[in-house]
C-alpha cells in the first residue's frame, strides 16, 4: 500500500463521490477509479460501496480509514519536524477554550509559547463545549479546553486530562439586596431576576423543576447569555442573581460577591484539555500541554 494510495483513499472516504473527490485531487475520474480498484485487489477486500448517488465505506473500509487517518498523520507529522528542524517551519498550533478561560491566561500561554519557540502561528477560537468538540473530532483544533459536562459519555476517539472541578452555584453581588444575608433558602430567590452563564442546560426548564418540586413558581425572569462578561457586570452591580461558579467569576476583582450553596441547584462541571486519542504528540505539544495545565491549575486551584 503507497502512500499515494492511502491520500486517494481517504480523499474518496471525505468526499463519497468519485467525480468530486477526483477534483478535490486535481485527477481524472478514470486515474482514481483505477487507484481505488487496485488498492482493494491487494487488499483483497471491497472499501466501498458504489451506487448512482455516490460511495459508502463497507466495514473494511471504515477499519481502513481508521489506520489510514493515523499513517497520514504520521508522515505529515513527520515532515513539520524535520521542516521545523531545518529552520523553514515554526510551531503551528490550533486551541479551542471556553469563555470562562481568562484572557490573561491566554496571554502567559502565548509568552511561554514565545520564549519556546521563536517562530509560530497560533490559532484560539473561544466557542462553548458542545461547539468545540466537533471541531477537536475533525481535527480543526488541536486542543480544547472544555466541560465534561458535554461529552458523550462513550468517547474513545478522544483524550482527556481532568485540570478542575467546577460548581455551578447561586450568587449576588455587593449592590444587591440579599449580599447582607449570610444564607438563603430556594424559595427566597424565586422573586428576583436571574442570570445564567451559558445557555446549556436549558436553565429555564432547570429552574422550572426545581422549583416545583417544592410547589412554588420558578422565576419569572432569567437571562440566559454565552457572554461572561455580560453576566459579571449584571452580577457585580446587584441586577440579577448569577447562576455561576466562583471560578467562573475568578477573574473578576472589581467585586464583591456572595455565593450561595443551595443544594438543589448545583451542576457538578469537570473541566479537562481534550485531544484527538489518535493525535500524533510532537515535542512542542507535549510542551503545550504541560504549560497549559500549570497555568490553569495556578489561576483555578482550589
Amino acid at each position: 500500500m503507497e502512500l499515494r494510495q492511502i491520500k486517494y483513499f481517504l480523499a474518496l472516504a471525505d468526499a463519497q463521490n468519485f467525480h468530486t473527490a477526483a477534483e478535490n485531487l486535481g485527477l481524472t475520474q478514470s486515474a482514481l477509479t483505477q487507484s481505488i480498484a487496485k488498492l482493494e485487489r491487494d487488499l483483497d477486500v471491497e472499501l466501498f460501496i458504489r451506487s448512482n448517488s455516490g460511495t459508502l465505506l463497507t466495514s473494511h473500509g471504515k477499519r481502513l480509514r481508521h489506520h489510514a487517518q493515523v499513517i497520514l498523520a504520521q508522515v505529515q507529522a513527520a515532515e513539520t519536524e524535520l521542516t521545523a528542524r531545518a529552520g523553514h517551519q515554526g510551531v503551528e498550533l490550533s486551541i479551542g477554550v471556553v469563555p470562562i478561560f481568562p484572557d490573561n491566561l491566554l496571554i502567559e500561554l502565548l509568552e511561554r509559547i514565545s520564549a519556546d519557540h521563536g517562530a509560530h502561528r497560533i490559532k484560539i477560537v473561544k466557542d462553548w463545549s458542545a461547539e468545540l468538540i466537533p471541531m477537536l473530532e475533525r481535527g480543526a483544533i488541536d486542543f480544547a479546553f472544555i466541560s465534561d459536562h458535554f461529552l458523550p459519555d462513550q468517547a474513545p476517539e478522544l483524550t482527556r486530562n481532568v485540570l478542575f472541578q467546577d460548581q455551578v452555584q447561586a450568587v449576588v453581588g455587593k449592590d444587591h439586596p440579599l449580599f447582607a444575608v449570610s444564607s438563603v433558602a430556594l424559595e427566597q430567590l424565586a422573586g428576583y431576576e436571574w442570570v445564567a452563564v451559558s445557555i446549556e442546560p436549558e436553565w429555564t426548564e432547570f429552574l422550572a423543576k426545581v422549583y416545583s418540586a417544592i410547589d412554588l413558581a420558578p422565576p419569572a425572569k432569567i437571562i440566559q447569555t454565552n457572554s461572561v462578561t455580560l453576566a459579571i457586570e449584571l452580577i457585580g452591580n446587584g441586577h440579577t442573581i448569577g447562576l455561576v461558579s466562583a471560578k467562573t467569576l475568578c477573574s473578576a476583582s472589581d467585586y464583591e460577591y456572595r455565593f450561595f450553596d443551595i443544594p438543589e441547584l448545583r451542576q457538578q462541571r469537570i473541566f479537562s484539555l481534550c485531544r484527538r486519542t489518535r493525535m500524533v504528540l510532537r515535542p512542542y505539544h507535549r510542551q503545550f500541554m504541560q504549560a497549559f495545565e500549570d497555568v490553569v491549575k495556578n489561576e483555578f486551584r482550589d
